[in-house]
């Protein structure tokens, strides 16, 4: 019986309506089961332990991928890394007879290629930097952000997605007073939140029907960056005594 090992998994680089790449260097950096390494397009994950089939490989660095993705989605532009399994390396270790000097097995991933003719918006000298090691996805983070997508796409006002993203994280941990202490953000945050998306707006993106007057563009980007916080911290791994308080002055100054 053959046995085979799982040498890498490879992911090819989607094209991005967004954003190109000019030449950028490659990348590394690991964890504790493969070792990841961007270059001219495709990444490859040499895997730090035994599989003897791609997909069971595969969930083990496919979370890292996907908080990388994500990771820079919201520090740089949309679908700037967006990447489709290519294929895996394997090796069959079975001693070879007398003459025979072993068998290598390519795994294709039958992947369809993204195509488009959209222009391009924004040009990198340099892929995005690796994620960082206690962000990963889950439901929750999951959550706020198919609602932050919903708004970037211009399905949904601003104030009404951040006020679902305020009241998710207030209901999950029982109150605003619990949610502060759970994620670690200041209450003057969570406060600030509440009422920009309580009290500003027009007929078309009020969430109520007595905002005073239209968000500034100060407090828009104000706004806009307290939901991505809130993705990275629903999404940080550590135990609440370990983050960071997130407070006003990690945000732009309104």
């Amino acid at each position: 019986m053959p046995d085979l090992h799982v040498v890498s998994l490879r992911y090819a680089l989607r094209p991005s309506e967004h954003a190109s790449f000019t030449n950028p260097p490659p990348i590394e950096f690991e964890t504790q089961d493969a070792q990841f390494r961007l270059a001219e397009g495709e990444l490859t994950c040499k895997m730090k332990t035994h599989f003897a089939d791609p997909a069971d490989a595969r969930p083990t660095v496919e979370p890292t991928i996907r908080a990388w993705e994500i990771d820079a989605d919201l520090r740089l532009c949309p679908d700037v890394l967006k990447f489709d399994f290519d294929g895996a390396d394997v090796i069959d270790s079975t001693p070879a007879p007398p003459g025979v000097y072993g068998v290598a097995y390519i795994v294709g991933s039958g992947a369809a290629t993204a195509s488009g003719s959209a222009s391009v918006l924004i040009g990198y000298l340099d892929y995005p930097a690796p994620p960082p090691s206690t962000f990963r996805m889950n439901p929750d983070a999951d959550a706020i952000l198919g609602r932050y997508q919903m708004h970037r796409a211009g399905r949904e006002p601003l104030q009404s997605m951040a006020y679902f993203c305020l009241t998710f994280l207030e209901t999950k941990a029982g109150s605003r007073h619990d949610a502060a202490a759970l994620y670690r953000i200041d209450h003057l945050v969570l406060k600030k939140i509440g009422e920009l998306t309580s009290t500003r707006g027009d007929t078309s993106t009020a969430r109520k029907a007595n905002a005073a007057h239209p968000l500034s563009r100060q407090e828009h980007a104000w706004l806009d960056a307290a939901v991505k916080m809130l993705i990275w911290r629903t999404g940080d791994t550590r135990d609440a005594a370990a983050l960071p308080l997130m407070t006003m002055s990690d945000l732009p100054t309104l």
